[in-house]
Formats: C-alpha cells, sequence, structure tokens
C-alpha cells in the first residue's frame, strides 16, 4: 500500500479533524507543542495515519502516532515514519528518535488491545 505522507497547517479543516478522531488512538488536532508538526498519510483520498514531530531542529522527535483502524497490519506507520524522516531531514532538521509505532501497526483481528 503506497503512502504519501503530507505535512498539514493548523487549524486543520474540520472534515479532516472528523477523519483523525476515527483513529487508533484518536489523534489530537492540537499540536503538542508550539514546535511540532503534523504528518498525516494518504492513501488515494483518505488518510490513514499521522503523527507529529516535535522538538527543536537539531533533536527531532517523532510521536502520537495514529491509525485508521482497517488499514492496521499492512506496515502503514512504519512507512508513515520513513517518509516523516526523509522529510525533515529534507528540511535540515535531524530525526533522533520515535516512538515506538509497531504496537499499533499489527492487524487487529491479533486481539491485542490497541
Amino acid at each position: 500500500m503506497p503512502l504519501i505522507a503530507r505535512v498539514h497547517s493548523l487549524p486543520l479543516e474540520p472534515e479532516l479533524i472528523e477523519r483523525l478522531a476515527r483513529f487508533k488512538p484518536a489523534l489530537s488536532a492540537k499540536a503538542p507543542s508550539p514546535d511540532a508538526t503534523l504528518y498525516v498519510g494518504w492513501f488515494n483520498t483518505k488518510p490513514i495515519a499521522a503523527a507529529w514531530a516535535i522538538g527543536s531542529d537539531d533533536a527531532r522527535h517523532l510521536s502520537g502516532f495514529a491509525i485508521h483502524p482497517a488499514t492496521m497490519g499492512r506496515d502503514v506507520l512504519a512507512q508513515l515514519a520513513s517518509s516523516m524522516r526523509t522529510q525533515e531531514n529534507a528540511a535540515g532538521r535531524r530525526v533522533l528518535s520515535s516512538e515506538d509505532y509497531a504496537v499499533l501497526d499489527v492487524a487487529e483481528e491479533t486481539g491485542l488491545d490497541k
């Protein structure tokens, strides 16, 4: 499943806020810090994943990962994290760490709590 990661400016459009609220866990439309950048992963015309890049330009952290339940188990969040790192580095920002998103990116039928 090819994913296209896009940076989204705040405030978000109401329709996108509604779609992000369906993700697991629900993603807040409010920035966790003043230096935060929201990335949304799109497939065709639908948002399927999102996360925040936060921190100073020389020490960014990827966090707040969220995924649409229908796309779990397809390595969507790994693709999003990779694209975020690429875009952050291209913008001159250094990503030092990432929250563990793997538990969110497993197939829902495994019975794991998400």
